[in-house]
């Protein structure tokens, strides 16, 4: 049984491959591999492999018994080196059921979801199975055949697809500093093989670090934490998928469904340990942090809960912002007492934790807490932990109910009894006199260490700024909005895209999608037109936002009633954009077909997609900016239940877009006004970091609008996805894709 932080933060355990380790055009090769590892420090890996993991050719982990941790290496690469990684599955598949039928990729050793829950649910039966691992590199620029194309897995040996065991992808790593991460976006089968573990670190390194580092003493300092959450069988010795995903069943019919399809864990892991310690001196230390959890978002800051270091309980005033997915800020935003940071699914950020504050005389321990926990009540035991994901259920520092979640104590019976379940990890400070491993325990110095000195913001700004326009991305946050980019580039296109999840409902009564005549899905994610249709046609909906669609030169505007109807909705489409209901399924291309499988015993969606890659006329038109250019992106997440608004749905979407940088200009919520239409009213939070930063994901809480200011660089055309990073609705069709032209195209 786990006590309180028990755990160390795992550092020494991790394959960290130094920025001189690669040179030149480096090479290195990481395979999937099934392996057993430790999930905590008090429990031995077991015999069979329990997680999914990279292993990289030549690292001790690929001589390993097992694994000190599933999470795979950590790279750092010179920025302006390419890098080469050849990666490899060693994941073998499935036996077939009976001779002819194909064969999938085999289930990760997680508990997943039985593979027979789509002769109850409608969704999984429009959903591929595994035929292969994916390896995206979240955020960065790459030519698309190094992306991680959902589509062109590699399989596994023998595979009767005709598909490589490998792929070859090469990383320019032309780009700003940044912390960046590689993981799998396996086309539908995202949610489990992420959550198996294949996720590991990629750092794109400068002189921005070597200033930042000499600035707060030296790169010991600097501490990656991968925050994900999951559920810790009883024994500890593995995770279990489907319990965070529980499942419910009809009385009546015995047909089971989802409580809710996202997985939500009841234990946090920091670097793949449960609620771990750190030890650390009174010093600055960089954190370099990534939410890595499949729906699990997090409001981050520090605690004291028993007030013994200084006498209070909340200590946000000890972190400053420096950077996000994007690279570094401009600026540094120091936090207040009360602050906290939000951090979606896919998001990552860079902060300066401050502890020269802290008196030698009165040292003691402080918590990276969570508040992102409201829809919790502790008075109600029977409840399911932890249960929200939108990073609107926040406790506030400083209020009671805050107060109260961090003291709390989830009783259980299984590994993680009495555990404080707001926690993130403990920050244990020791006496600058004392050396350390941040993950291991203090030891005496040979001599007494001298003091550190406390943040110079005069010296951190001044480096910040100097690295902050060093791009084709051109951004001056002092400038009005639309004179932020290039003079020679300005906005060439406005684009509308909607975010629904709460359709569901819907199929009970209504079995076809009236907008998109196809059928009604848990999650989707529309791109919108113009309305032409006739008064009365059911294609036509109205949104209260003018995108100002026909007029690109102009900002969108909040406007009740608005028409618009769906210009793409899925992922692949055939060429004829209204075929009749029956002949979608008829199709044996249309990636919705009612069978997993076709006729040739092969997922249609691939094959579809083999296809639309050779001829891509084959498909309904999709996105198609030009390389070097500048289009202003609306993305709103509203649902179709309008009289629900108060109730905080639909949920909170994490918008991610491949290739491409992008600053939130303006952010809009919808309400209702007195005539009870609805409408978008324009909103500011100042740690969102809005039209001053850039991003590669960002939040899109409920009933939201965002403006986006996109960046399409040259060098870089042909097809990339955008989609929700909530990877189980990125698996249910929440991803579309567009298709970058080059310049002089027609």
């Amino acid at each position: 049984m786990l006590m309180k932080f028990d755990n160390h933060l795992p550092l020494a355990a991790l394959d960290v491959i130094g920025a001189g380790q690669t040179g030149g055009w480096g090479k290195i090769a990481i395979s999937v591999e099934a392996r057993s590892v430790k999930f905590t420090d008090a429990v031995a890996a077991p015999a069979s492999p329990n997680a999914w993991c990279y292993i990289r050719q030549g690292s001790p982990q690929e001589r390993a018994v097992s694994l000190e941790n599933y999470l795979g290496p950590i790279v750092n690469v010179t920025r302006g080196r390419p890098l080469e990684v050849v990666w490899i599955n060693r994941i073998g598949s499935m036996p077939a059921e009976k001779p002819g039928d194909a064969r999938s990729l085999a289930m990760p050793p997680i508990d997943p979801p039985p593979m027979d829950l789509a002769e109850d649910i409608d969704q999984y039966k429009s959903m591929n199975y595994p035929v292969g691992v994916v390896a995206h590199l979240h955020g960065a620029k790459a030519r698309p055949d190094s992306d991680g194309w959902p589509l062109s897995p590699a399989s596994f040996e023998g595979n009767p697809y005709g598909m490589p065991a490998y792929r070859s992808y090469c990383y320019p790593n032309d780009q700003r500093a940044a912390m960046l991460w590689f993981h799998d976006h396996g086309m539908d089968n995202t949610a489990v093989q992420v959550h198996a573990g294949l996720a590991g670190l990629y750092f794109v390194r400068d002189n921005s670090d070597a200033e930042l580092f000499h600035l707060i003493g030296d790169e010991t300092q600097e501490l990656p934490l991968v925050i994900q959450d999951r559920c810790l069988n009883a024994d500890g010795a593995g995770v279990s998928y489907l319990k965070g995903v529980p499942l419910q069943k009809d009385p009546a019919t015995g047909k089971r469904s989802f409580i809710r399809p996202e997985f939500l864990g009841d234990t946090i892991l920091v670097n793949g340990r449960p609620w771990p310690h750190a030890h650390v001196n009174p010093k600055i230390y960089r954190l370099r942090i990534l939410n890595g959890s499949n729906a699990r978002s997090y409001a981050l800051t520090l605690a004291d809960p028993d007030g013994k270091i200084g006498g209070k309980i909340w200590y946000g005033d000890l972190l400053t912002a420096i950077g996000n997915d994007g690279g570094l800020f401009s600026r540094g935003e120091k936090l207040e007492e009360l602050d906290y940071l939000l951090l979606a699914p896919g998001e990552r950020l860079d902060v300066l934790l401050d502890l020269t504050q802290i008196d030698n005389d009165v040292l003691g321990s402080l918590h990276l807490v969570n508040l992102s926990i409201a829809g919790y009540d502790p008075a109600q035991p029977e409840q399911e932990p932890i249960f929200q994901n939108d990073a609107n259920s926040v406790f506030a520092p400083g209020t009671p109910e805050a107060l109260k979640a961090i003291a709390f104590t989830q009783k259980s019976d299984g590994p993680h009894a009495d555990l404080p379940l707001a926690n993130v990890m403990e920050f244990r400070i020791v006496d600058a006199a004392h050396t350390h491993g941040a993950g291991g325990a203090a030891a005496p110095a040979a001599h007494h260490a001298a003091a550190a000195s406390p943040l110079d913001r005069v010296t951190l700004d001044k480096i910040l700024l100097r690295y902050a326009d060093d791009e084709s991305f051109r951004w001056d946050a002092s400038k009005p909005a639309l004179t932020r980019a290039n003079a020679d580039a300005p906005v060439v296109r406005n684009r509308f895209v909607l975010l629904m999840n709460d359709t569901a409902g819907k199929a009970d009564v209504e079995p076809v999608n009236p907008i998109t005549g196809a059928p009604w899905r848990d999650t989707q994610m529309w791109e919108l037109r113009p309305s032409t249709a006739p008064a009365g046609d059911a294609s036509a909906f109205a949104v209260p936002f003018d995108a100002k669609l026909a007029t690109p030169w102009e900002e969108g505007q909040p406007a009740a009633g608005v028409a618009y109807q769906v210009s793409r909705a899925f992922f692949f489409e055939p060429a004829d954009p209204n075929p009749p209901h029956a002949a979608r399924h008829a199709d044996p291309l249309w990636p919705l077909a009612t069978d997993n499988v076709d006729p040739a015993g092969y997922p249609p969606i691939f094959r579809y997609a083999h296809l639309y890659r050779h001829n891509p006329a084959a498909g309904r038109a999709v996105i198609r900016p030009r390389e070097g250019s500048y289009e202003r992106w609306y993305v709103a997440n509203i649902g179709n239940d309008q009289e629900h608004l108060a109730d905080g749905l639909p949920d909170m979407h994490p918008f991610h877009m491949h290739l491409v940088n992008f600053v939130v200009l303006r952010r809009f919520r919808l309400r209702k006004d007195a005539s009870e239409n609805s409408v978008f009213a324009r909103i500011e939070r100042r740690l969102d970091f809005d039209s001053v930063v850039r991003h590669d994901t960002v939040r899109i809480q409920s009933n939201e609008l965002v403006e986006l200011l996109v960046h399409f660089p040259r060098g870089y055309t042909g097809v990339y996805p955008y989609h929700c990073h909530l990877v189980e609705h990125e698996d249910m069709g929440m991803m579309l894709h567009f298709d970058v032209q080059p310049q002089g195209a027609p």
